[in-house]
């Protein structure tokens, strides 16, 4: 897996992907990769607090994958001027049949 600089990402896509549309669908990816529930919205929501418990298991990708969409995902809300510790709601996906 390829490790990201959160500096370099904040630099080089804060102009095209720093507005509030980007970060819905950012939050909606980081909701996916983590299989949704609970953990996913704490993910797509709180994500400079985000932390996976050791007792989670059956994720759909790595631990380490998920770190860094979630990192990222902080880094493109702060370069947008959010505060990454309180994002707005992501779309709310019950009953949908996906997961």
């Amino acid at each position: 897996m390829r490790v990201l600089n959160q500096n370099s990402v904040a630099e080089m896509a804060a102009p095209y992907f720093a507005n509030v549309e980007s970060i819905r669908a950012h939050q909606v990816a980081v909701y996916v990769m983590c299989g949704g529930g609970f953990l996913g919205q704490f993910a797509a929501q709180r994500p400079a607090d985000f932390y996976i418990d050791g007792r989670v298991s059956g994720l759909p990708y790595s631990r380490r994958k998920i770190s860094q969409a979630v990192n990222t995902l902080a880094t493109l809300a702060r370069c947008a001027g959010m505060d990454p510790r309180h994002l707005p709601p992501s779309p709310a996906f019950h009953n949908c049949g996906i997961f």
